[in-house]
C-alpha cells in the first residue's frame, strides 16, 4: 500500500521558500575538498510547504518566519569540515519539519565550481512529515 500524499487536493497550500543562498563551506569527500583553508561555494533551495491554514496572519508569530531558515543557513558556514551534501540536506529538512506547522519540504543543495564543464552538481531531498 502506497502512504498517503501530504497534498490535500481539497486544502490550499502555502509555499515559503529560500532561492540560491550562497554560502562558502568547508565540505566535500576528495582529497583537494578536504584541504584545511578550502571552502566551497554552495547554493541552496529550501522550500517549506504548509496548509493554508496554519500560514495566515499580519505578525511573524503566525506565519513560518523564512529568515529563520536563513539563519540556519548562514550557521554553517562556522560548521567543521562537512565530507556530504546529503549531511546538510538532510540536517536542513530535519530544521523545517521540526516546525509542526510545516508537512513537506524540499531542500537542494549545489556545488557550482565542482565541474568545469558542468552548472553545478549536488542532491535534492523531498521530505514528508511522516
Amino acid at each position: 500500500m502506497l502512504p498517503a500524499p501530504w497534498f490535500d487536493g481539497s486544502a490550499s497550500y502555502t509555499r515559503v521558500f529560500l532561492q540560491e543562498v550562497a554560502l562558502s563551506l568547508k565540505l566535500g569527500a576528495t582529497e583537494w575538498e578536504r584541504h584545511p583553508d578550502k571552502r566551497m561555494k554552495v547554493l541552496v533551495d529550501v522550500e517549506c510547504f504548509l496548509r493554508q491554514d496554519r500560514h495566515e496572519g499580519e505578525t511573524l508569530d503566525r506565519v513560518l518566519d523564512y529568515d529563520r531558515l536563513y539563519r540556519r543557513l548562514l550557521s554553517w558556514q562556522d560548521r567543521p569540515h562537512t565530507e556530504l551534501l546529503e549531511t546538510l540536506a538532510q540536517d536542513l529538512a530535519d530544521f523545517c519539519l521540526a516546525d509542526p506547522r510545516v508537512e513537506a519540504c524540499r531542500v537542494t543543495l549545489r556545488k557550482p565550481e565542482i565541474y568545469w564543464n558542468a552548472a553545478a552538481a549536488g542532491v535534492e531531498f523531498y521530505r514528508v512529515r511522516g
